[in-house]
């Protein structure tokens, strides 16, 4: 990903994230995220929500849209589609727990037995500034 792009998935800490659900209909949801950079994931702590469901009915993964930096006066965003599955190893969840209470340490008070990581890994994405002239856009192959 562009150094520019990862720059700005780096600084941010919201993202909306979507999914299919069951029937086709589009659902999205404003979500805190923390990441890895090489390779670019995302990793979304949430709970047994209708987000989950959908891709619990799925076998566990399924394909989702993520866009962060919702900020108009920034005029920056990254988009990305890709996969998205639900953590459920042990190991891949203490790795990815030192990941994301690092950049949420205020998230970890509610973690619990109904706590789920979800993980989106990016397979398109396009980085865009619109503060410069002309505007900037990259997008990957």
């Amino acid at each position: 990903m562009d150094p520019k792009a990862v720059g700005l998935l780096t600084k941010e800490r919201v993202c909306v994230l979507a999914v299919s659900l069951a029937d086709g209909s589009p659902h999205a949801a404003e979500m805190h995220y923390s990441e890895q950079v090489a390779p670019v994931k995302l990793f979304i702590q949430t709970y047994h929500t209708v987000k989950v469901r959908a891709l619990e009915e799925r076998g566990g993964a399924g394909k989702a849209a993520v866009v962060l930096n919702l900020a108009e006066s920034e005029m920056k965003s990254l988009q990305m589609r890709g996969e998205v599955r639900i953590i459920t190893a042990e190991d891949e969840l203490q790795r990815i727990y030192s990941v994301h209470y690092k950049k949420h340490p205020t998230a970890e008070k509610y973690k619990d037995s109904e706590t789920v990581f979800l993980e989106f890994t990016p397979t398109w994405w396009r980085y865009s500034d619109f503060t410069t002239d002309p505007e900037t856009v990259i997008e990957s192959a």
